[in-house]
């Protein structure tokens, strides 16, 4: 995907098929890929201005860290407690989407 953000299907011993996604120096978060669906087309409808949210916040069932990200006017901020925030631009958000929707197909 990019060298920010690494997105991944992973197995968990009691929830099975997760989503794994790592953004910059933030803690893993592990999401079923009904999760990472809707955070695909929320991340998606923000890119594309169909949506006028200002705020994406997950709190995935299998993951110990939240997802959160503030829209900005270029792109996100993706923000975590244990780690530094990063800024992904419309197409690197755009491309998180897709991942995102592909692994939870």
């Amino acid at each position: 995907m990019s060298q920010i953000v690494e997105v991944a299907a992973a197995e968990h011993r009691h929830f099975g098929a997760l989503v794994t996604i790592r953004v910059g120096q933030q803690p893993l978060r592990r999401l079923t890929p009904n999760e990472a669906g809707i955070l695909s087309r929320a991340l998606a409808a923000v890119a594309n201005g169909s949506s006028a949210e200002k705020t994406i916040f997950m709190s995935p069932i299998a993951s110990d860290h939240e997802f959160e990200a503030q829209v900005q006017d270029e792109g996100v901020t993706v923000r975590a407690a244990d780690g530094p925030e990063i800024f992904l631009d419309w197409t690197q958000t755009r491309i998180l989407a897709e991942a995102l929707a592909k692994l939870a197909g």
